[in-house]
């Protein structure tokens, strides 16, 4: 999925105010995380994933299928969040978390790291690519 997929996926599904370099500003605080977290990059592996609007829009996503819509549902959260409605707020971010906990427990069931190598169900990740 790329940022302008993400944005437009969101944007369908909840109208909203907030413009793209905000939600894009959103997935970098994402992708930060992701790339962090999940795929152990170093830091300067994770400052050149700062994305910048408008030029970056057509970008792929670190998380491709089946566990692309952490983009979309971490968007609606924040979207939630930043219209103040945090009963909608805390809804929104429980389903995110429920996705990317499933995210991060597949991921981690297909890439050894300590191995130094990738499982195949992990090859299609750039950011693990060799």
């Amino acid at each position: 999925m790329t940022i302008r997929g993400a944005i437009e996926r969101v944007d369908e599904v909840k109208p909203n105010a907030f413009g793209n370099e905000t939600k894009l500003n959103w997935i970098n605080d994402l992708e930060g995380r992701i790339a962090a977290d999940v795929f152990l990059m170093d830091i300067a592996e994770i400052r050149a994933l700062h994305y910048k609007f408008p030029e970056d829009m057509d970008t792929e996503l670190l998380v491709t299928p089946p566990h692309e819509d952490i983009y979309t549902l971490w968007l609606l959260a924040k979207i939630d969040e930043a219209n103040g409605e945090y009963n909608k707020y805390a809804n929104s971010i429980r389903i995110y978390n429920e996705h990317f906990g499933n995210f991060v427990r597949w991921f981690a069931s297909v890439y050894e790291p300590a191995q130094g190598y990738r499982s195949v169900g992990a090859s299609h990740y750039r950011a693990i690519d060799n």
